[in-house]
């Protein structure tokens, strides 16, 4: 097998240029793109990209299937779908390429296809928990808040539900961002990392009063003993140290630079939650807890709000994606239908007339 083939590589380059600056995909989702070309370049032994024709396809995808992942068991057919998902819109894109235009089979890369069930199944995801506004309340009881690290673990716990912002947001976060006085939050995407780059305007939620109380501790305590500048982020990784006594690294005191990446984040969500004889919920899950919970006490009109300030553009998008009920929850509104509607709960007189004469007009 040849180390590498010129041609190939020309294509694959070009390719990446197409996705990172064409197509504005980020460097890392194009890296994992270029890892599936390769592995099926490794497949055809280094051949030629315009060689690609429907038995390359249909024996790539026989031994794709066969492979398997560093725990030594077969890929998923999640993972398998994925990477025949790459592949495929390479070869769309190079069939189309003026070098390769009828010289490559574009009927082929149909063939980098799962079958429709595979497809379902492969797309197929499990409910994941999340918690109820109670247990995070007493995982959040449960935590110490005695050092500067610990009182950072705690408001990023809070912050995380008051807020309702992903990881990486949360992490790359300044203390320029938050205004306390308007309750209110400002997802910069100059700065901070919302999901694609969204600029999001929140107000804080608090669902649960200890949420506010902790944050508003935190924010105070950062600025007026910690003397935190409005560039530094809101919740600082630790400044490491070497013990000479000890010989190993600790960290005990907060630095003023930002997280490079959202485990630990995790790792204090893990703690906070399994301290409180509690399974483990992931951060991101905070976000279904608000949503499920705004479905059960609030408004269209109120959960529209929740929905924005969370960074959706549409509602549906809140309820897809958050808002699916567990079974429990399922039976309990289903066995409430009739009883009255929620949406109507503590509605002045007045805005129901208005609401009623705008209907009729």
């Amino acid at each position: 097998m040849h180390e590498f083939n010129p041609l190939n590589e020309r294509f694959k380059k070009e390719y990446e240029d197409a996705l990172l600056h064409g197509a504005h995909k980020e460097k890392s989702t194009v890296d994992a793109i270029w890892k599936d070309i390769n592995l099926f370049e490794d497949f055809t032994g280094k051949k030629d990209f315009i060689s690609f024709n429907t038995q390359q396809a249909k024996d790539f995808k026989r031994w794709l299937a066969k492979q398997r992942n560093r725990n030594d068991k077969l890929l998923s057919i999640s993972t398998i779908r994925s990477r025949l998902a790459n592949i495929r819109e390479f070869f769309k894109w190079l069939a189309m390429h003026p070098k390769c235009i009828r010289k490559v089979d574009g009927n082929a890369v149909s063939y980098l296809r799962l079958s429709n069930n595979e497809e379902r199944a492969a797309r197929a995801t499990k409910q994941k928990p999340s918690p109820t506004i109670e247990e995070f309340r007493k995982a959040l009881e449960t935590m110490p808040s005695a050092t500067n690290i610990e009182k950072r673990n705690r408001a990023i716990m809070a912050f995380a539900a008051l807020t309702g912002a992903r990881n990486a947001a949360i992490i790359s976060m300044k203390m320029k961002d938050i205004d306390l006085e308007n309750f209110e939050l400002w997802q910069d995407p100059r700065h901070v990392n919302t999901k694609n780059r969204k600029n999001i305007d929140t107000i804080l939620m608090d669902f649960d009063p200890i949420w506010k109380e902790i944050v508003i501790e935190w924010i105070n305590h950062a600025r007026d003993i910690l003397k935190f500048k409005d560039s530094y982020p809101i919740f600082p990784k630790e400044m490491t140290f070497c013990d000479p006594k000890k010989m190993k690294f600790e960290s005990g005191v907060l630095s003023n630079e930002h997280w490079s990446n959202t485990q630990p984040v995790r790792t204090i969500f893990k703690n906070s939650f399994i301290a409180a004889g509690l399974p483990y919920f992931h951060p991101h899950s905070v976000r279904n807890m608000l949503v499920i919970w705004a479905m059960d006490n609030c408004n269209q009109y109120q959960v529209k709000a929740i929905s924005q300030n969370i960074g959706h553009e549409h509602m549906m998008t809140t309820y897809n994606a958050y808002g699916k009920l567990n079974i429990h929850d399922q039976r309990k509104a289903i066995f409430s239908i009739g009883k009255g509607s929620k949406d109507l709960k503590d509605v002045p007189i007045d805005e129901l007339l208005k609401e009623i004469a705008m209907r009729t007009k």
